[in-house]
């Protein structure tokens, strides 16, 4: 038997909106992260920052992602959400790989400084009893997840996300699932894995073992549906077309560029492995194409109505 007890949606820049987890929630997903949210951008107000922590009362199990490099700053950021939302949790982003997000001593540099994520962890418990959570990677170029792993649980982290990939990796190759393995083995709090999950047999890795879940991202690009298979469950094509319909509609009520944007983005994940996808993403992201042409394109595509 299977020992993985939930299932999580990643954070996800752009994607992990409160109407994209609606939807993955409606896809069996048993908690869902919210999109990176910038502390710094939260201390200068800034409005569309603020935005992305905010939390649909619908929502059952949703983390809220704060990445920073200065444990004030973090705190200040925090303290200024929680007086608006009350999230099921929040998480310290020491993980993302991306250049900007580097550069600012976050994400992923805090695995080059142990120390310093233990006092974001510590700062952080200070002023928060809900759960706290850190997602890691396997190191920046080294691994060093074992320190930053206990940097967390010294300083009151109630559970840990691996990314098992060094940030050097990025997102390519296969990541180790043997470290999320290991550091749920060894350590007093629930360890999730997150990379590489794409369907119910790659969650044979972790039967027998002390994982307590799994958090999938790029998988459920296209695919919101994905957490009741990883379950087991059958999800039939008429429910799926209702779930890309109502994923649809939203962005052409919202009309302005980025839900256009959107639609197309979203639109070339959904067509993964169908037959003529080649074709239909040449199409849809064909400039000369105005948005009700593409919507027409994604109608006759998937057959449905929007």
């Amino acid at each position: 038997m299977v020992t993985v007890l939930d299932f999580y949606l990643a954070p996800l820049a752009e994607i992990t909106s409160k109407e994209f987890r609606m939807l993955c929630y409606e896809g069996g997903a048993d908690g869902c992260f919210s999109e990176m949210i910038s502390a710094k951008a939260v201390t200068l107000k800034n409005r569309k920052t603020i935005a992305l922590s905010e939390i649909d009362g619908s929502e059952p199990r949703t983390v809220l992602q704060f990445f920073g490099g200065d444990p004030d700053v973090i705190k200040e950021a925090a303290e200024k959400i929680l007086d608006r939302v009350t999230p099921a949790g929040i998480d310290i982003n020491a993980g993302c790989p991306v250049r900007k997000v580097v550069a600012a001593r976050a994400g992923s540099a805090l695995m080059d400084d142990p120390e310093r994520l233990g006092k974001i962890v510590k700062t952080l418990r200070g002023v928060t009893d809900l759960p706290l959570s850190v997602k890691i990677r396997k190191g920046f170029k080294t691994p060093n997840y074992e320190r930053c792993a206990a940097a967390a649980v010294e300083n009151g982290a109630d559970f840990l996300t691996v990314h098992p990939r060094l940030r050097t990796e990025m997102f390519s190759g296969v990541c180790d699932f043997n470290v999320s393995v290991e550091l749920a083995e060894k350590l007093p709090i629930p360890v999730i894995h997150s990379g590489d999950i794409k369907e119910k047999s790659d969650l044979e890795r972790f039967k027998g073992t002390k994982i307590a879940g799994v958090m999938v991202g790029r998988g459920a690009l296209g695919k919101p549906w994905i957490f009741r298979e990883l379950k087991g469950e059958a999800v039939g094509e008429d429910e799926k077309k209702a779930m890309m319909t109502k994923h649809f509609k939203h962005y052409i009520e919202l009309d302005n560029r980025l839900a256009h944007t959107m639609i197309r983005r979203h639109a070339s994940w959904y067509s993964t492995g169908m037959r003529g996808s080649a074709d239909f993403r040449r199409l849809i992201f064909d400039p000369a194409n105005e948005i009700s042409q593409v919507i027409e394109l994604v109608e006759d595509f998937f057959e449905i109505k929007l």
